[in-house]
């Protein structure tokens, strides 16, 4: 849903954009003062869609470990968003971001279908390239495990070696925790660049 409602960040008002392009104006500081102003949007949803969801979940870690991981995963899939709102029409948008959301971090995040991909060359560099929820609930589990000391049993013990299996498989040398993080941050970094360039290289026959 943020990745969507990011899609207005540059999809509205492009006939205005194109126009006071061709006039002159600095595209990288339209580009730098519509993610500022978006990024408080961000900022406030994140912490009040998280901070519901802690109070019915109970998660039994603190809050502010609780909400980081959600923080990391707010960057990314905005970047998502103003990505796909430089090369699309805001007609299509919505579903084209619904799409890959739908393939990254359903299909490919799940740590059922992780234990498949994460098995070394171009599948797995190409999965942790793109999906969000393989990093966000990497981040998550390690909290978890580091908090709690979890002892399942029955299904539960399998689900969690399942799970201990994917999610520490990698770690950049850096720790769990710090590769999950790192990689979202590189990934929201990286789909702002590639938002940056669709908007200063597209349509330009309608900037002049």
């Amino acid at each position: 849903l943020l990745a969507i409602f990011c899609l207005q960040v540059f999809g509205n008002d492009q006939p205005v954009f194109w126009r006071e392009s061709s006039s002159g104006m600095n595209v990288f500081a339209y580009f730098q003062s519509r993610l500022l102003v978006n990024s408080m949007d961000i900022i406030i949803q994140t912490f009040l869609f998280t901070s519901v969801y802690y109070l019915i979940r109970q998660p039994g870690v603190p809050f502010w470990q609780f909400l980081v991981p959600f923080g990391f995963t707010a960057y990314a899939a905005s970047g998502w968003g103003y990505l796909i709102s430089t090369f699309v029409p805001p007609r299509h948008g919505p579903f084209i971001v619904s799409l890959i959301v739908f393939v990254i971090c359903g299909l490919l995040g799940n740590p059922s279908t992780l234990s498949n991909f994460l098995v070394g060359g171009a599948m797995e560099v190409g999965v942790s390239a793109v999906s969000i929820t393989r990093w966000s609930l990497q981040m998550s589990f390690a909290e978890a495990v580091h908090d709690l000391h979890p002892h399942p049993t029955g299904v539960s013990a399998y689900m969690y070696d399942m799970e201990t299996d994917v999610f520490f498989k990698r770690d950049w040398g850096l720790g769990t925790w710090w590769t999950a993080a790192l990689a979202l941050m590189i990934m929201g970094t990286v789909l702002r660049l590639g938002s940056f360039l669709g908007l200063r290289f597209t349509n330009r026959d309608k900037q002049v």
